[in-house]
Parts: structure tokens; sequence; C-alpha cells
């Protein structure tokens, strides 16, 4: 009896583990749930030499409204990444399960490490805000019966510190939405590398090669004809973005972002912004950058115009 027992308990424990792999590979859909990616951009801007990114990131979640079942959605998935390898391509680091029907807004991950290797030689990075919090601009509703994928165009920004063995990073990102099609095949298996098709480059704001150009260039992510500057202060709207406080030791800016499209939101959203991460749409010509943070309170952002080309907004 006892020898039985333990046969069932071991039968049960495979087919339990064999049903928890085929949902996480896809393989079986839960019930009023729609499979959502998580995929990785993009190389960095790095010093020269620079052979290797690699960055240490855990606690993906996803933001989702539309539903009853809003908020805040873990996914599954962590790892270490290089962020140079991915130049023209882009990989899957996690899956969630969201409602059917939802839109998502907002994703965010913490980086939890990170080094680089520059010249043959290994160097620890410090990373000054760990947490990374991206708006998903652009169409947002998931796709109820294929795949969806939010894809990271992640492009921190690495400088030496005093002398080459000290290296900081400060974290930038944007986000899209993407469904799958005829000619865009997601693939959701975590690890999986694809190529990014030419409309998605353009939905992104990269220039021809899809990256930088080189890897120590400026970001090359927002195309557009620099319109002016504004220096933001506490309680300014910038686009769709208020200013709530400016954290000068940290380059950072907190404040709340309001959802336009598809449906605007009266109620804003907390993010925080780090230089280079960007407002507003490129669709309605309302991007604006964030460029500077100032020691009095203030923060500097670059506005943009004729950078529709990103796409239309979505109706």
């Amino acid at each position: 009896m006892a020898a039985n027992a333990i046969a069932y308990v071991v039968v049960v424990i495979v087919v339990l583990g064999i049903i928890a792999y085929a949902i996480m590979s896809n393989a079986i859909r839960l019930p009023g749930k729609s499979v959502l990616a998580i995929q990785l951009t993009d190389p960095p801007k790095v010093p020269p030499g620079t052979q290797a990114l690699l960055v240490t990131y855990s606690s993906i979640e996803v933001h989702t409204t539309g539903t009853n079942q809003s908020g805040w959605v873990t996914a599954q998935g962590s790892g270490t990444v290089n962020l140079l390898a991915l130049a023209n391509s882009s990989k899957t680091i996690a899956n969630a399960y969201v409602a059917a029907n939802s839109t998502v807004n907002l994703v965010r991950f913490n980086v939890t490490s990170a080094q680089i290797i520059v010249s043959n030689s290994t160097y620890n990075i410090s990373v000054p805000s760990n947490q990374v919090n991206v708006a998903i601009t652009g169409n947002q509703k998931i796709n109820s019966s294929g795949s969806s994928a939010v894809l990271i165009d992640f492009y921190p920004t690495v400088n030496a510190q005093g002398n080459a063995n000290a290296y900081v990073m400060a974290p930038a990102a944007r986000a899209i939405l993407i469904n799958s099609n005829a000619t865009i095949n997601i693939n959701a298996n975590i690890g999986s590398i694809v190529s990014i098709v030419s409309g998605i480059k353009l939905r992104l704001g990269m220039n021809g090669t899809g990256s930088n150009g080189n890897n120590n260039g400026g970001s090359g992510h927002v195309n557009g004809t620099v319109s002016g500057t504004v220096t933001a202060g506490l309680g300014s709207r910038v686009s769709n973005f208020v200013v709530q406080s400016v954290n000068y030791a940290n380059s950072t800016v907190t404040g709340l972002l309001y959802i336009q499209y598809p449906v605007a939101s009266s109620a804003g959203v907390s993010t925080t912004l780090h230089v280079n991460s960007s407002v507003g749409y490129a669709c309605d010509n309302t991007l604006a950058v964030l460029t500077k943070v100032n020691a009095n309170n203030t923060a500097t952002f670059t506005t943009l115009a004729n950078t529709s080309t990103r796409g239309g907004c979505p109706i």
C-alpha cells in the first residue's frame, strides 16, 4: 500500500509538472487569458572598446486596464541578457497571462545588477535607479485571438566615472505593443530571438539599421525635428506628463503620465523618467524627451515635431 501511495504521488507530481510546462510554453491557454510576451531589443550607448553589456533583470510586471481584472500582472521570467547582442532583433525575456480584450499601458522591471566587458576586462556597473518604468505608446489593445508582445526598446547610457574601472548606468526605455499578423509571428518562448521587421523599426523610431548606427553614438531612437526646449518645474505639464518631483542626484523626474490612446484616461499613472526617456506621442507630434535634470528642482525637455512617420495614432 505504501509503495502504491508513493507511486500515486509521483504520478501526480509528474502530471502537474507537464501541465505547468505546457502552460508556460503556450501549449495550453488559460481560459479567459491571452499570452503576452515581454521582449527586449536594441543596443545601449556605451564607452569605446565595449564588447558586452550584461544586464540582470527580475520582477517584470505589466499594467492592464479595460476589464474587471485591471491592475498589475506579474510576468514569469528573469535572467541576464547581453544588450549589445540585440541590434535588429528582439529577445523574449518573460511571459504574462492577461485578461482577454484588455489593454496594456505600462511595463516595469528591476535591473538587479549589470556588468560591462571592456577590452577583455569585466567591471561591475553602478545602477542608481534599479526599477525601470516604461509607458507603452500607440495601440495598447492586445490580440484576443492570437499572440501579443510588449517590445521594450531598452537603451541605457553607460559612462566611465573618474577612471576606466568605474562605470555608472542611466536607464532609458520606451515600449510598444505588437500583435501577431500575416507578417509578424511572435515567439513567446522565453529565450527566443527574432529579427525586427521594418514596420516595427519605424514604430520604435529606429533609423535604417535598427540601432543607433554604432555602439558609441547618440541614441538614434527619436526621429523628428527639434522644435524647442521646455524647462518644467514642480506641477508643470509637458505633453501628457505632469512633474511631481525632481531628483537631481539620480537624474530622474517622477510624475503622473496620462494615457491618451486608444482611449484617453483622466487618471494619471505614477511614472519615473530618466534622461532620454520620452513622453507624449509621435503620432500627434506631442513627443518630448527628457534631456537634463537641473539642480533647482526643474527638468529640461526637448520637444520634437515631424515625428508622424512612427505611425498614426490608434483609433
